[in-house]
């Protein structure tokens, strides 16, 4: 039995032994269809219904496509056509394909239009022409179709048949996004984020993000979870990053269930709950997300949601090293190196690591110099240390910069520079890196590569001691007991020499325990004084 919605906008159809009390889509009623009376459009929707059926059905899908192809529709001709190109129903043929697409071009079909052009592009049934896909592209796009604008938005930005042009491919992505078009809304939102032939705005981004998420673009819930996450264009709100996160899991989405998964396992947003952090990585893998390949490795090295097992653990990084995944060749090397899982191995530790520094991952190429610095599994070489923290530092590693500035103070493998060892510990401080903060505060001190400006040091060091860095707290602890670059102030002097050397900072537990032998900031107290010079020694 063959059956619709009483609204023809909804255009649903369906069939089945009995007839359903109500439509899926609208909530209407449904009527029984009459074969005889049916359109080939009609046959199109009911064959769209069976798209998503089992596979046993998918023969009756392609047979409603034929019947609607005989009776004229150039939807159902263009649908045939998908169906060859992709073997789906029917074994593939992709010059039928062509063939078909051609049809319903001729028949009217703007979606053939942008199928036709994609077979010119790709060389599907036919020689491949990118300029005959733009031309097609063109066409569909000038004609309002958003799936058009989408790919002549597409061809402009990668320079497919015309020449690459940002800020014409950002016009045509925007006409696919003001026509409520899923993906047009998200690329919008990731052309604002990355600034890609737009000025980058966050808060642009974010409201595209929003619009598409709200439409049912799964991907677009993920990276509006991540804005929440991390308070880009929005204020910072673990809550509603989990809320995302978990509507693109929902929807099936591998990047949301693995992040849904570390809000689970870390207590973001949600109560933590490492059983079910283990549970939706082991669902995001299914699903073919290599981060959660990693993330479940994680787990069984460390007993997250799961009993510890080091084996797995590092077949689970080999498994994603193998595949390309930087954060996987990290892991993978972390276990050569340390012996987890596998016998530790410097060697092969240095390999994975070279092949994430290989693929611009950050982590990668400042870890490669640190093997390069200590002759860590390679031979010691400086300049090879210098490349690679000059690398790592470019990309935006905070660390990275911390090292290289240290490479120019102590001029190895490089020219001695103060000049130069300032500037990368200011970058490195100004992205947040303590240890920059306190090398930096450091440079004002001694007028080492800038002016001497005791406020400046000061200001990097109380940075760096808030931070959590115990050089900082032991010099900012210095300042205050000579009264340099700020009022002379005994219990001050004496909080940050406490702080620095609970943390385990050695200079610290010397002049702590120099406090407690001279009274000074606190009362004489021999045993004490004994005691923090010990730790100290």
């Amino acid at each position: 039995m063959i059956y619709h919605c009483e609204d023809r906008t909804c255009n649903y159809w369906d069939e089945g032994e009995k007839l359903p009390e109500r439509c899926p889509q609208c909530g209407r009623k449904l009527l029984r269809a009459n074969e005889a009376d049916m359109t080939g459009d009609d046959w199109t929707a009911l064959g769209n219904t069976l798209w998503y059926a089992e596979a046993s059905d998918k023969k009756r899908m392609v047979d409603c496509f034929r019947k609607a192809a005989y009776l004229g529709s150039a939807w159902g001709v263009c649908n045939l056509g998908i169906c060859m190109e992709q073997g789906n129903g029917v074994e593939a043929d992709p010059v039928q394909a062509f063939w078909l697409y051609q049809q319903a071009v001729e028949m009217g079909s703007l979606n053939a239009v942008c199928c036709l052009g994609v077979c010119y592009q790709y060389g599907i049934g036919t020689a491949p022409d990118a300029e005959k896909a733009a031309e097609l592209y063109c066409k569909a796009a000038e004609y309002g179709s958003p799936r058009g604008q989408m790919l002549l938005a597409r061809a402009f930005h990668d320079g497919i048949g015309v020449e690459a042009d940002a800020a014409e491919a950002v016009h045509w992505v925007r006409a696919a996004a003001y026509q409520r078009y899923g993906e047009g809304m998200y690329r919008l939102g990731v052309c604002y984020e990355y600034g890609d032939g737009v000025e980058q705005n966050w808060e642009h981004a974010v409201h595209w993000f929003r619009e598409a998420a709200e439409s049912g673009v799964s991907v677009a819930m993920t990276d509006l979870g991540y804005c929440y996450e991390k308070g880009c264009g929005v204020e910072q709100s673990w809550e509603q990053a989990f809320s995302w996160y978990r509507r693109g899991a929902e929807c099936g989405d591998p990047v949301s269930m693995c992040n849904l998964g570390l809000c689970y396992e870390k207590g973001c947003g949600v109560e933590a709950d490492p059983v079910q952090a283990f549970w939706l990585y082991q669902q995001a893998v299914e699903m073919g997300s290599l981060n959660a390949v990693c993330c479940l490795g994680v787990c069984y090295e460390h007993g997250i949601g799961t009993a510890p097992d080091a084996k797995q653990a590092a077949e689970l990084y080999r498994k994603a090293a193998e595949y390309g995944s930087p954060r996987g060749q990290m892991l993978l090397a972390h276990a050569f190196h340390d012996g987890i899982g596998v016998e530790a191995d410097a060697a092969e530790a240095v390999h994975w690591v070279r092949a994430a520094a290989y693929q611009r991952y950050g982590e990668g190429m400042y870890r490669l110099g640190v093997c390069y610095e200590y002759g860590d599994g390679v031979e010691q070489n400086w300049e090879h240390a210098v490349h690679w923290f000059r690398e790592a530092a470019e990309s935006g590693v905070s660390a990275a910069m911390t090292d290289l500035g240290y490479c120019y103070e102590k001029g190895c493998g490089v020219e001695q520079s103060w000049e130069q060892a300032f500037s990368w510990y200011r970058r490195g401080a100004e992205c947040g890196y303590p240890v920059s903060m306190s090398n930096l505060g450091l440079c004002y001190k001694r007028g080492y590569g800038v002016e001497q400006n005791w406020q400046e040091a000061i200001k990097w060091y109380e940075q760096g001691a808030q931070c959590g860095d115990l050089q900082s707290m032991h010099n900012l602890a210095c300042c205050y007991e000579r009264g340099e670059g700020v009022d002379q102030n005994e219990d001050r002097a004496l909080y940050w020499y406490r702080r620095s050397a609970e943390g385990g900072n050695g200079d610290a537990m010397c002049n702590l325990g120099r406090c407690y032998e001279r009274g000074y900031g606190v009362e004489q107290n021999w045993q004490e004084a004994v005691k923090w010079y010990e730790q100290g020694a």
